[in-house]
């Protein structure tokens, strides 16, 4: 198994569970920043909204290179014991679970505990876990049906030595 591609393929599922639901929170802080900044409104409000957007950003970022890790290590450890691929997305499904509140927790702190992100990002859990679920096979490396979690090139020959 390689595990350096095992890394990279959790860190882009991850990185995809991640900034699908808080990036779009962080690009509304931001273009409500501008638009508070431009109409010469209150620009203490403006510099509050470019800290939640940058929060948002470099928190859902982090939060998704973490669950990513955590998502690779865990599959790649569950792929010693598990064959076949309904285990492997039961376990990848678990990890999702599990390392999604990361994400949650970022939308929770940079946005001062709001309603609607929050709720809108705790529906997305499920979501995603799907998504780690339904890409634990390719990020474990045992197929290659998701071809952008794949670095393009010539197929490397996988084995010891």
């Amino acid at each position: 198994m390689d595990r350096r591609g095992v890394w990279g393929r959790g860190v882009r599922v991850g990185l995809l569970m991640a900034c699908v639901p808080g990036l779009p929170w962080a690009a509304l802080a931001l273009g409500v920043a501008a638009v508070e900044f431009l109409r010469g409104g209150d620009t203490r409000l403006a510099a509050h909204d470019v800290r939640y957007g940058g929060l948002l950003l470099g928190g859902s970022v982090l939060a998704g290179l973490l669950m990513g890790s955590l998502l690779a290590g865990g599959l790649a450890l569950a792929a010693r014991v598990l064959t076949r691929a309904g285990g492997l997305a039961l376990a990848g499904g678990v990890l999702g679970l599990l390392v999604f509140p990361g994400e949650l927790a970022v939308v929770g702190m940079a946005t001062d505990g709001a309603y609607a992100q929050i709720g809108t990002t705790f529906l997305a859990w499920p979501v995603m876990a799907v998504v780690a679920a339904a890409h634990s096979a390719d990020i474990v490396g045992r197929t290659r049906a998701r071809t952008w979690l794949w670095v393009p090139g010539p197929a490397r020959r996988l084995g010891r030595g």
